[in-house]
Order: structure tokens, then C-alpha cells, then sequence
């Protein structure tokens, strides 16, 4: 009676095995790709003047991914970080502006072009501020791009301003 009944349970569970779904299958809706050749383009990776000095810092990451798999879109994910040096802080925000711009694998045509407004502020009070503070601000910006321009090749640069 014990081995029916363990013959018709696991019958059961085996063929109704496929129709039960997985509550513990969670498939992701993004499908990472491959990104383009990222730059920083030296003469706009710094800004400097008498009071404060700001440099795009070399350790970006770039992430690629279609947000559907069958997307006609690509979206490019910037994450980068942004070093302030204030020599002689006299206000408490400064902006920035962070451009990517999208060309051909050639470089020969700008495909796309973005512009991310950015407000770095000093995160110490005036009674605490030693003559010269370094400040590290780190930022994540997207860009959206047609699916068919990047399957013909592209390459990305960015920059401060």
C-alpha cells in the first residue's frame, strides 16, 4: 500500500513537474551587451581656475544592456566619479557639466550627443575648512541610443565642461 502510494505521488509530481511554475525563477529582463570603446577626452578631463580644480577621474565604468530582450534600443550607463580640489572655497556648490558623445567607429560622424548638468557641493562647514579640500563625487547618467547604430560599430567619448 506504501510503495501505490508512493508510486502514484511522484507519477503525479512528475508529470505535472513542467505545468507548475518556479516561484523561485527570476529571469532578468535585461540582456547585457558588449559596450563601445570609451574615452575622456584629455584637454576636457579637467577644469581649473583659481579657486577650484575638478578632474573627470580615470576609473569609470561603462555598462551596456538592451532593457528588453527583443528592444530596439540600447542603453549606455556611465558611472564616474568627479575629484574637487578647492584651493580657495568661496562658495559651496559648483556645476558642472558631464557630455557624451556618440561617433562612428571611423570617428568620422557624430552620431549622438548629451549633456548631464551636475552641482557638486562642499560637504563641510566653513569653521572646519583647511586650506586646500579634496571632495570626490560620484555620478551615474544613461544614455539611450537606436539598436541598429550601435550594431554598425560605435565609440563613446565623454567629457567635462
Amino acid at each position: 500500500m506504501l510503495k501505490l502510494f508512493i508510486l502514484i505521488m511522484s507519477s503525479f509530481l512528475f508529470f505535472n513537474a513542467c505545468s507548475i511554475k518556479n516561484p523561485l525563477n527570476n529571469k532578468s529582463k535585461y540582456s547585457y551587451i558588449d559596450c563601445p570603446q570609451t574615452l575622456i577626452l584629455a584637454p576636457a578631463s579637467k577644469i581649473s581656475n583659481d579657486q577650484v580644480t575638478m578632474t573627470l577621474n580615470k576609473g569609470y565604468s561603462v555598462n551596456c544592456y538592451l532593457p528588453e530582450p527583443d528592444s530596439t534600443e540600447v542603453v549606455i550607463e556611465y558611472n564616474y566619479s568627479i575629484e574637487t580640489l578647492y584651493k580657495i572655497p568661496n562658495s559651496k556648490t559648483e556645476k558642472i557639466e558631464f557630455i557624451v558623445f556618440i561617433t562612428n567607429k571611423k570617428e568620422d560622424i557624430k552620431i549622438y550627443e548629451e549633456s548631464f548638468f551636475k552641482d557638486i557641493a562642499i560637504n563641510i562647514s566653513e569653521d572646519e575648512m583647511p586650506e586646500l579640500y579634496k571632495e570626490v563625487s560620484n555620478f551615474n547618467d544613461k544614455i539611450i541610443i537606436a539598436k541598429n547604430l550601435y550594431e554598425n560599430g560605435i565609440k563613446s567619448f565623454i567629457a567635462i565642461n
